[in-house]
């Protein structure tokens, strides 16, 4: 039985059904509105891919938006809705890992949101063992337009022992941020509520205004927009961690996934420095 990510989706035959309890994340969005079938304004179909080597399949999830929707980036920014997947029912298979392509940045009021506002392909890195597998499980996400939709997504999907590689999917894995073997320079300090971190690093400009994104291992963490200024080559980006309930934070800064995103692209460094 595989855990609930945080990261994680189930695929074919596609039901998609409207939650309850409606979120609405978009500023000036006056009042949740009901859909009788969010099928109108997004769609989402499993690829079943291919096994790349003995215990490791790549498949995906093709999403397509209606003009003028758009969904969110495993790290949604503060006027996004993250999403969130759960595998429990798959068979022969011990992980699931998304391999997010680049998203874009929108701000609306001051406040940010980090996703996609076009059709794009979601690569699954599937751990499995010998033999055919089953993807099964359940995506829970948020569609926005002037007003936001909660979206639960049921996907199931064959994944054969073989398969014939996929271009689509091929480049949707190009397209993830750039890897990079650079660590920023973090400090931290307390604050009223939680950690102020801060992270720097010499690169050369992305291009627009540039975000930095902190995802700590601990995913029960909230996170704040950063706050990023750029003196020629060195990007620097603050932002505040807090835990619920007013409990302590605790931060493993070994652990902490920086990732830049600019107008032209994004890079993913190598974590905070020792």
């Amino acid at each position: 039985m595989i855990p609930r990510q945080h990261d994680a989706l189930r695929a074919a035959p596609l039901a998609i059904a409207l939650a309850s309890g409606l979120l609405c994340a978009s500023a000036g969005a006056g009042e949740a509105q009901s859909w009788d079938d969010v099928s109108q304004v997004i769609s989402v179909a499993p690829v079943a891919g291919w096994r790349a080597e003995p215990g490791r399949h790549v498949a995906g999830l093709r999403i397509s938006l209606e003009p003028g929707w758009k969904t969110y980036w495993r790290s949604a920014g503060s006027a996004g809705i993250a999403p969130r997947m759960d595998w429990g029912t798959s068979e022969n298979v011990e992980a699931v890992t998304p391999a997010w392509p680049t998203p874009g940045l929108f701000w609306q009021d001051g406040d940010l949101s980090i996703g996609y506002d076009d059709d794009f392909i979601l690569p699954l890195i599937v751990a499995t063992g010998e033999g055919a597998a089953r993807l099964g499980g359940r995506l829970d996400l948020g569609v926005c337009a002037a007003v936001c939709l909660p979206v639960q997504v049921e996907v199931e999907v064959a994944l054969p022992p073989g398969g014939a590689e996929d271009e689509a999917l091929i480049a949707a894995l190009a397209d993830r941020p750039r890897r990079l073997p650079l660590q920023a320079d973090c400090t931290t300090r307390p604050t009223p509520d939680g950690i102020a971190l801060t992270g720097a690093v010499d690169l050369p400009s992305l291009g627009g205004t540039e975000t930095v994104v902190f995802e700590p291992a601990d995913p029960a963490l909230w996170v704040t927009d950063s706050v990023v200024s750029r003196q020629g080559e060195r990007i620097t980006g603050s932002s505040e961690l807090m835990a619920g309930g007013g409990n302590p934070v605790t931060l493993d800064r070994s652990r902490i996934r920086i990732t830049v995103i600019g107008a032209h692209g994004a890079v993913e460094l190598a974590g905070c420095a020792p």
